[in-house]
């Protein structure tokens, strides 16, 4: 009996700890598959302690934070919104358009209006800097189109503004006027009055630069009335006083209005102990006009005794000013005096100038080494071409011989054929190319910019470089094709004094590593639209080259602004001419898909070739 109890106790005993090990594990699996707590996203927050830090310590906060959010899009996005804001003051603008496309696209899944309208606006903004004006452009339009959808006046103001700045720096004052008065109407609707006279005040800068006194007049008066009630900043009322009173002379010739402005400035900075020296110039004008000697002659020793250092030349102009004075007052020792002065100052500048043409003389020598290297190469590049001729016709020859001898052998024979031809019509081109380039060093030479020689003799022999390694390539990358054709642009764009801008968009399915072509398949088509599109046009070109895949095809558009294509009527062969026997060797389809459209102002060409047929040619 007591045997029998002892095993019933020590079955039960197992049961229980089998109990026990069964609810702990289920317990233990319970805590284990349960997620860590995720930080609570609170932008304004982040934004507020993230914000106090200098910029280049914050987009390493931004970096932290963007890796602790990474299980969110909508709290990551909102990081790379702020993280590319912050890359786009620094310049940094491709980092900063990486991270503002990422943000539209998840923006654009949760259907954000306000936040895809401010960031349609500051890529806008990125894409300015770096000089995609007309893609800039589109942005901001995009962004102001969804703005006005949304009565968001804060973006609308805004985009109103950015469109003004990119028309102006494209040249285009009266759009820049029209989109800064848009902006100014935003402003008064939303009663920011900072920033209406703000508006009020770029306004009249672009009135002014276009020599329309009397608008430049009425907006800067316009300006210092919203400032004057509410400013708390004298230099800007200083500069607007002062820039009035020039205005008012220089469009009415009205001595006593402008004094009365001068005075205003000249108060307010006396208020605020700050030296206006632009004030004092225009008073000396003034005092001189008016035969006030003395007034004159008290501001001339005020501007001296303040500028102390600057440019020698306005300080010399400032003595001899004074220096008239003390004759005219027959005060002769000070009269003396000041020569000395004056003439210390003279003989410092002299040396400075020396100093500046001695630099330049030595600059004239290098460059003159560097001319003489460069005839030396053209003389040897003459002589290797004529050599390279010469053993391509023997190879000709040599071919056409056994083509003779041996019929059979007609498919190799062909393939050989075609080979030869690619590099019989890339030599043909070549010519045309570094001719080109070799003019435009004569014209900077000829000019005597040795900066300017200099730049482009680098460009130049980077040319050369890429010319002798690309000419003895079937194929290149289309990498390759880009950095040659880059290089050639950013040439011609020196010597046309940025009289156009370029940009070069390559589809997203492209690998530009991976794609290869004939070399310098482009380059014609460029040389055309800078050598005769934009060569006597009064207005900013514009070129545009665009890369795209079709299928098994890569297609090329090259767009430009300029005067009409005409093609020449000689019996000469051409660049164009070259460029058709080269692309026939594609086949068919290739020849027949170029195209010249004529645009309502400029050209656009067009042509595809197959990527399959390229492999099999080469």
């Amino acid at each position: 009996m007591s045997i029998f109890v002892f095993l019933n106790l020590e079955k039960v005993q197992r049961n229980i700890f089998k109990f026990v090990l069964f609810f702990t594990i289920v317990i233990n699996s319970f805590y284990s598959c349960k997620e860590t707590p995720k930080p609570v996203f609170k932008l304004d927050e982040i934004k507020q302690a993230v914000t106090n830090y200098p910029i280049k310590k914050r987009l390493k906060k931004w970096d932290s934070l963007i890796k602790i959010y990474h299980y969110d899009d909508l709290s990551k996005a909102y990081l790379l919104f702020e993280r590319g804001n912050d890359y786009s003051s620094l310049n940094e603008n491709e980092k900063a358009n990486a991270d503002l496309e990422k943000a539209l696209t998840v923006f654009k899944q949760y259907r954000l209006k306000e936040m895809i309208a401010k960031t349609y606006v500051n890529l806008g903004i990125s894409y300015a800097f770096i000089g995609k004006k007309n893609t800039a452009i589109q942005y901001i339009f995009k962004g102001l189109d969804l703005a006005l959808q949304i009565k968001n006046d804060s973006i609308i103001s805004r985009a109103y503004g950015e469109l003004a700045h990119i028309y102006y720096l494209t040249g285009n004052s009266e759009k820049a006027i029209e989109y800064l008065k848009k902006s100014g109407e935003m402003y008064q609707k939303m009663k920011d009055t900072e920033a209406i006279s703000a508006t009020y005040n770029n306004i009249a800068i672009l009135y002014q630069k276009n020599n329309r006194s009397k608008e430049a007049i009425e907006y800067i008066k316009k300006s210092i009335k919203i400032k004057d009630s509410s400013t708390t900043d004298p230099l800007y009322l200083i500069e607007s006083y002062n820039n009035l009173g020039a205005l008012i002379y220089a469009y009415t010739k009205d001595k006593s209005k402008s004094f009365k402005y001068y005075n205003k400035a000249l108060k307010i900075a006396k208020r605020y102990q700050i030296e206006p020296i632009s004030i004092y110039e225009n008073l000396i004008n003034y005092y001189e006009s008016t035969g006030k000697i003395d007034s004159a002659k008290y501001y001339i020793q005020k501007v001296i005794n303040t500028k102390i250092t600057g440019n020698y030349q306005d300080r010399i102009n400032l003595y001899d000013k004074l220096l008239t004075i003390y004759l005219k007052q027959k005060k002769d020792s000070e009269a003396l005096s000041l020569l000395k002065t004056r003439d210390s100052l003279y003989k410092i500048q002299q040396k400075i100038i020396d100093s500046e043409n001695q630099k330049s003389i030595e600059s004239n020598m290098t460059l003159l080494d560097q001319q003489k290297q460069l005839k030396q190469a053209r003389q040897i590049n003459n002589k290797n071409r004529i050599i390279f001729i010469f053993i391509i016709i023997i190879f000709l020859l040599g071919l056409l011989v056994s083509y003779q001898i041996n019929r059979l052998d007609k498919l190799k024979y062909k393939q050989e054929q075609f080979i030869l031809e690619q590099q019989v019509l890339r030599a043909q081109m070549n010519p045309h190319f570094i001719f080109n380039v070799l003019v435009s060093i004569q014209n900077s030479l000829i000019e005597n910019k040795p900066v300017v020689s200099a730049t482009y003799l680098s460009k130049f022999a980077k040319l050369i470089r890429q010319n002798f390694e690309y000419i003895q390539k079937k194929q290149i990358s289309l990498k390759e094709e880009l950095e040659m054709l880059r290089n050639y642009i950013d040439a011609q764009k020196i010597r046309y004094k940025d009289k156009f801008d370029y940009e070069i968009i390559v589809d997203d399915k492209l690998s530009i590593e991976q794609v290869f072509i004939p070399p310098m398949i482009l380059q014609p088509f460029v040389e055309n639209a800078i050598e005769h599109g934009f060569k006597n046009i009064s207005y900013k070109g514009q070129l545009s080259v665009n890369i795209i895949k079709r299928g098994t095809d890569i297609c090329f558009e090259i767009i430009n602004n300029g005067l009409d294509y005409k093609p020449k009527t000689d019996n000469k062969e051409h660049a164009m001419d070259v460029f058709k026997k080269r692309l026939a060797l594609f086949g068919k389809e290739a020849l027949d898909s170029f195209k010249i459209i004529r645009l309502s102002q400029g050209t656009k060409f067009t042509f595809c070739i197959d990527l399959d047929t390229t492999k099999n040619i080469f």
